[in-house]
């Protein structure tokens, strides 16, 4: 009986479409990731200038991204050999981000076609031009032309057709440099040779940093790998458009997680934590699930602790150092040496509050004009309540920081103190007489405009302590002409005011705040329509403040730029269709239409008197009125030493 057993050999084979799809077109989730990989590839071949450009198309649309890059360029040999074959080992033992060999297929993801031209120097010193183009259409085949060149300079230029991402998601300028810079960042800062180019426009991450400094972490049994931090604070505060968040995690100087803190240690700060094991994440294709990962999870623990140290470290720095700077300054208003304890206090202060508002306002970056007003506004403040809106508007102090200034001011300034106590008292007492008013059992006879109106007139601080009374109950040419002296521009001409449709339409009140120090709106308005308390809010009342909007949205004498508006309509109660309008889902609860910087609300009585009563109250718990004034300097300098230097008065 004849053998029939035999024993052969097959060579794998492999369809085209693994490569064009599901190594390029599936296997990035979005063309910012595809793009970044062939800035990696840039790298590995050893370049040190990489640019990439947009070429758009007469309707704006991306006709086109080329991808250039000045280093040893694909040799016909390479072609051959690795750049045909999926999965090839890196060409060098050391290359920074080569893994797996597919990253040229994350054009794909990018675009349908890519025209491919690089310069190489082959082993007997000739330059060799190869060109070539890669398309999605999976059975064709890869045709090259190869030719010896005359150029000097090799590299590779990768020019991307029929881009896939259109309309929010195309790319833009500002949006590739912002992915860019986010990615390479920590790379670029520990290769100070390599640069990369945005239309004609280098990421200067150099430039950006004012402070950096470096820290290590050892391995341990919970993670094995060494971790390095990379402290920097930058020129200026951190903009999300060019960095996802202030801590980020990074692989061989890419990208591949990030976080925010829950408390923000400075607005400049950005940390940057390398660690060996995120390659391995990165190379298994696992960043989506990186949360997951418990080392990661160690990782993040230990950094964040560094980081913190590393906050109260700089802080401490950074607060004397600006105090010193600014004792020195021309307009300190604190130059004599104190002849009374209370002087010192005040002066001790004075400098926390400085200090704390020039971690959010950096008021080191402004001009000499801008600081003095900053300097003497603060002083001003510190001896009324604008202090408060000082502490929460500018400063943003943390919650820690609030108790401690609670316990300062309820030693202090106690002339402004035992003031401000009395107004917060009759305060209270006007808001219970305002509810009784439009809840009680006179209500439903209450009239809106010769009655609630004039009530509600001088109490401006109901709607935000910020405000102040512009007019009340006079048409809109009165509040066009407030507005624009409010806001620094020229009066109108008469002629000009007949033009502006609805102009004699007359809301009830005109509100004004006006910040002195810097932000930005400078300017907020506020109008607001008041209603009888026997009128439900409903779709006319909606109308009409939306006719009030229409107005300011559509003259131009209104500034907008500038200026913040808020529109309210206010009465006892509120129709069930206008409450299910005012409670949308990603809306804050009130809000009926919205636009940039303008907002239209409606509140029930109920709602705007809760939240004063809410603010009287805890202004009143945190100015208990005490006659002793000892131990404030001691307290001071216990919980701001970072900031205080002694200071001695004279008997």
């Amino acid at each position: 009986m004849a053998d029939n057993k035999q024993t052969y050999e097959l060579d794998w084979l492999f369809e085209r479409r693994v490569a064009t799809q599901h190594l390029g077109a599936l296997k990035y989730t979005t063309s910012a990731k595809a793009l970044c990989e062939l800035i990696a590839n840039g790298f590995d071949a050893g370049a040190n200038v990489i640019s990439v450009s947009i070429t758009e198309n007469g309707l704006g649309g991306v006709e086109s991204i080329k991808v250039k890059d000045d280093g040893h360029g694909i040799s016909p040999d390479v072609l051959k050999e690795r750049f045909i074959s999926v999965g090839v080992f890196p060409q060098k033992a050391n290359a920074q981000f080569a893994k797996f060999g597919i990253g040229r297929f994350a054009v794909h993801r990018i675009g349908e076609k890519s025209h491919w031209q690089s310069i190489s120097v082959t082993k007997d010193k000739q330059y060799k031009k190869i060109d070539f183009e890669l398309d999605s259409d999976e059975n064709k085949k890869l045709k090259v032309t190869e030719e010896v060149d005359g150029n000097s300079e090799t590299g590779t230029t990768i020019e991307i057709y029929n881009i896939r991402d259109k309309g929010k998601d195309q790319f833009t300028k500002n949006k590739i440099a912002g992915i860019l810079l986010a990615e390479y960042c920590s790379y670029l800062l520990a290769h100070k040779d390599k640069r990369i180019i945005v239309q004609d426009d280098t990421l200067d991450v150099q430039s950006m940093i004012a402070v950096e400094d470096t820290d290590v972490i050892e391995p341990t049994d919970k993670v094995p790998e060494k971790i390095v931090i990379s402290h920097l604070i930058l020129n200026k505060p951190v903009e999300n458009s060019r960095f996802p968040a202030q801590v980020i995690f990074t692989a061989r100087g890419r990208m591949i997680a990030s976080m925010q803190p829950d408390e923000v240690l400075n607005p400049q700060y950005v940390g940057m934590v390398e660690c060996e094991h995120f390659q391995t994440i990165l190379s298994a294709n696992r960043e989506a699930l990186i949360e997951m990962d418990d080392t990661f999870a160690n990782i993040k623990y230990l950094a964040l602790d560094r980081i913190t140290k590393f906050g109260e470290k700089y802080r401490t720095q950074s607060a004397k150092r600006f105090i010193e700077r600014a004792r020195h300054e021309d307009f300190y208003p604190y130059k004599n040496v104190p002849r009374e304890i209370t002087d010192t206090v005040k002066q001790e202060i004075y400098d926390v509050v400085l200090e704390k508002v020039n971690e959010n306002a950096n008021i080191d970056s402004m001009t000499k004009k801008q600081k003095a007003v900053v300097f003497n506004l603060l002083n001003r403040a510190l001896d009324d309540e604008n202090l408060l809106i000082v502490l929460t508007e500018v400063a943003r102090l943390s919650a820690d920081d609030v108790a401690k200034f609670k316990n300062v001011l309820e030693r202090t300034a106690l002339t402004s103190i035992i003031k401000l106590s009395a107004e917060v008292t009759n305060r209270l007492l006007f808001l219970e007489v305002l509810h009784n008013m439009v809840y009680g059992a006179s209500s439903k006879k209450v009239k809106e405009r010769t009655q609630l109106h004039k009530v509600i007139e001088p109490h401006g601080w109901l709607f935000g302590p910020q405000f102040h009374l512009a007019t009340s109950d006079e048409g809109f040419k009165k509040v066009i002409m407030k507005h624009r002296q409010q806001a620094g521009l020229p009066p109108m001409d008469e002629d000009n005011f007949d033009a502006i449709k609805d102009v004699k339409k007359i809301p009830d009140l005109f509100l004004c705040a006006t910040k002195e120090y810097p932000t930005i709106p400078r300017n907020h308005h506020l109008i607001v329509e008041i209603k009888a308390p026997i009128v439900s809010i409903g779709a006319k009342e909606r109308d009409q403040i939306r006719k009030y909007a229409d107005i300011i949205r559509k003259s131009h004498e209104f500034d907008k730029t500038s200026t913040r508006w808020d529109l309210f309509v206010v009465s006892s109660k509120i129709s069930d269709q206008i409450d299910e309008d005012r409670k949308q889902k990603d809306k804050k609860v009130g809000c009926l239409f919205e636009w940039d910087n303008m907002t239209i609300w409606a509140f029930e009585w109920s709602e705007i008197i809760a939240r004063a009563k809410e603010e009287m109250q805890f202004v009143r718990n945190n100015l208990k009125m005490k006659t002793e004034q000892l131990g404030v300097s001691e307290y001071l300098k216990k919980n701001y030493p970072d900031i205080l230097q002694p200071l001695q008065y004279q008997d």
